[in-house]
């Protein structure tokens, strides 16, 4: 593996499942979330590098789970994603949101959207 950690945090069961098989196959490892209780405690136990938030899941929102991530975990890059295109653009330029990625997802988009998360984290650690 290659040292970083993804979290997901989706209530899509089919997606969650397809995106951990392409995150592992590419050496991540790879935490999967239902909703924004459960991201809370996996972040608290582990260093994740990039966390993957559905924008709309049961209870609380991946928008309040962003900013939770923001707040406590300032190196970890945030990438949201939702199934509405039409995402207002002040919450795409939320701090740490490095993307907004738009469901389905291609490979190559996913993996380049975690790659670009990696280098945001990366430099965020050297910062600080």
């Amino acid at each position: 593996m290659n040292g970083h950690t993804v979290l997901i945090v989706d209530d899509e069961p089919s997606i969650v499942d397809v995106w951990t098989r392409i995150l592992f196959v590419a050496g991540y490892d790879v935490l999967c979330a239902a909703d924004a209780n459960e991201a809370l405690r996996m972040l608290n136990a582990t260093r994740v590098t990039v966390a993957i938030c559905g924008v709309y899941l049961p209870g609380a929102s991946g928008l309040w789970i962003a900013d939770m991530i923001r707040e406590q975990y300032p190196a970890t890059a945030i990438v949201l994603a939702s199934g509405d295109p039409l995402v207002p653009p002040g919450e795409a330029l939320r701090p740490a949101v490095v993307a907004y990625i738009v469901k389905p997802v291609s490979r190559e988009q996913l993996l380049t959207t975690v790659r670009t998360g990696v280098a945001w984290s990366l430099e965020k650690t050297r910062v600080h």
